[in-house]
């Protein structure tokens, strides 16, 4: 037992060193970067990943002052780095090429107000220091007070010497800025363990069903109605639930299909080479539904149930955080034997909402 207790104890004392070395190391980074004239934060989320990398790394070898860190995966790369303030708009011109830019921060400080500060800071040290040195030499000083003295014009020296080395330091960092950039590669991206980002986006759209072949007495030559649509993820991922009906009505034939009842999961992919939706407009996308509309007829007496798959073509017309106007076109394909009958091409227009 007592083996035990000391190799915990042991394991106990390894972590709170490691854990403290961590934490050091991170906010002396973070006071390094105070001492610039801003900081700059960039998040990019890119397409073509190789080449992004390449230009990325290309700018930084050419353009950076001192290189701070620099971290790659294939995935993607992490770089800390000194640029001159005057290259930021190069920079920021060079990654809204690369891509989708996620963040573009900017924090600027006022070297000039900190300057003064630490140069009062290094005169009334100066002067404490001297008042301290003069007291040591007092003749008959008593031994404990010297002492005391000799400790309190170390620690004085030492704060001055840190004052003086952060003026150097201001005065060195003036003109220049701390960059932290970080390129994803967007098959990766936002967290590069493919989580799923769910959403509660609901929303209405109209259907225009227009049949390949419509039956005299069973079919109107097309159907347009109203459903319910729900995106459940970013992705997108979604459910419809609506009613379809025919544009011609017919009241005489008892087996006239009068009401489509839909149903359906769907989902939509984006291009990798058209900017994968994450622009504000015209974002291109494929996709399909499946699930299944019930037919009703006129007499009321058979109601029947057909499964189905759509595969269309879509366009984003607008696309913001809060709304997304959407539009498409896919081809209706009832898995059943009679999709001869009702088979063929639906227009989709839809307007959803983040609730």
């Amino acid at each position: 037992m007592r083996f035990f207790s000391r190799s915990f104890s042991w394991l106990g004392l390894f972590l709170l060193l490691s854990f403290g070395s961590i934490s050091g190391a991170a906010a002396q980074s973070s006071t390094e970067q105070e001492t610039y004239e801003s900081q700059k934060r960039l998040t990019v989320g890119v397409t073509k990943y190789a080449e992004a990398r390449g230009a990325v790394t290309g700018f930084i070898r050419t353009r950076a002052a001192r290189v701070q860190k620099q971290e790659e995966t294939p995935e993607q790369l992490t770089a800390e780095f000194v640029l001159p303030t005057a290259a930021l708009p190069a920079l920021d011109s060079l990654v809204a090429t690369l891509g989708f830019v996620l963040e573009n921060n900017l924090n600027a400080h006022n070297l000039t107000a900190r300057l003064e500060e630490l140069a009062a800071d290094e005169q009334r040290l100066t002067m404490q220091l001297e008042y301290t040195k003069t007291r040591l030499l007092a003749p008959q000083l008593p031994a404990e007070e010297r002492e005391t003295l000799v400790t309190e014009a170390a620690n004085l020296e030492s704060r001055l010497a840190h004052a003086r080395q952060q003026q150097q330091r201001l005065r060195t960092h003036q003109g220049q800025t701390y960059v932290v950039l970080r390129l994803y590669d967007e098959v990766s991206f936002p967290t590069g363990n493919h989580k799923v980002a769910f959403v509660n986006m609901p929303g209405v759209e109209y259907g225009y069903l227009r049949l390949d072949n419509p039956r005299a007495g069973l079919t109107s030559k097309a159907y347009q109605g109203y459903s319910i649509k729900y995106h459940f993820t970013r992705g997108k991922s979604y459910f419809n639930l609506g009613v379809y009906k025919p544009t011609e009505k017919n009241a005489t034939d008892s087996t006239f299909i009068n009401e489509l009842f839909v149903i359906n999961f769907g989902q939509d992919f984006y291009p990798r080479n058209f900017g994968r939706g994450r622009r504000q407009f015209l974002n291109l996308y494929t996709s399909y539904q499946i699930g299944g509309f019930i037919l009703n007829r006129n007499d009321d007496q058979k109601n029947d149930f057909i499964p189905n798959l759509n595969l269309g073509l879509g366009l984003e017309l607008v696309k913001t955080r809060h709304i997304l106007l959407d539009n498409k076109a896919s081809y209706f394909i009832p898995l059943d034997k009679r999709s001869r009958d009702l088979r063929g091409l639906l227009y989709q227009a839809s307007f959803s909402f983040v609730f």
